[in-house]
C-alpha cells in the first residue's frame, strides 16, 4: 500500500509542475488578444487568449481547468498593474466582450458578470 501511495503522490506532483510549467508558459508567451485604452490615456487594458491545445495533452488537461483569457492592467509607461491571471477559479471571456473603461474602472466580462479594478493611477487628475 505505501507503494501505491508514493505513486500517487509522484503523479499528482508531476502533474503540477506540469501544470505550473503550462501557466508560466502561456504568461509569457501569449500575445495580446485586445487592448483597450482609459478615457485620458493614463492606462490601459488587454486581453489576452492563449492557445492551450498547442501545447498537446497536457494542454489540454491545463485549458480544463483554466479560464478562456485574462486581462492585465498597464499605465501608459508600461507598468503592469494589475493582473487576472492567477485569479484561478475565475472565468473570463475577453474573445466574447472586450474589456473596458468607467470613471478609471478597468471592467472586463466573468462568468459570474464583471470584475474589474479601481486604480488611482488610471483616474483623471
Amino acid at each position: 500500500m505505501p507503494y501505491i501511495t508514493g505513486l500517487l503522490v509522484a503523479l499528482l506532483m508531476t502533474l503540477g509542475a506540469g501544470w505550473l510549467y503550462l501557466k508560466l508558459d502561456v504568461t509569457r508567451n501569449t500575445a495580446v488578444y485586445g487592448s483597450v485604452w482609459s478615457d485620458n490615456g493614463a492606462c490601459h487594458i488587454d486581453a489576452y487568449v492563449p492557445n492551450y491545445s498547442r501545447r498537446g495533452v497536457l494542454g489540454s488537461l491545463v485549458a480544463l481547468f483554466s479560464s478562456n483569457g485574462f486581462y492585465r492592467v498597464y499605465d501608459k509607461a508600461g507598468k503592469e498593474l494589475k493582473s487576472s491571471e492567477w485569479l484561478l477559479w475565475q472565468r473570463e471571456y475577453p474573445d466574447m466582450e472586450a474589456a473596458h473603461w468607467v470613471n478609471g474602472h478597468a471592467i472586463y466580462p466573468t462568468g459570474d458578470g464583471y470584475q474589474g479594478w479601481n486604480l488611482r493611477e488610471c483616474i483623471e487628475p
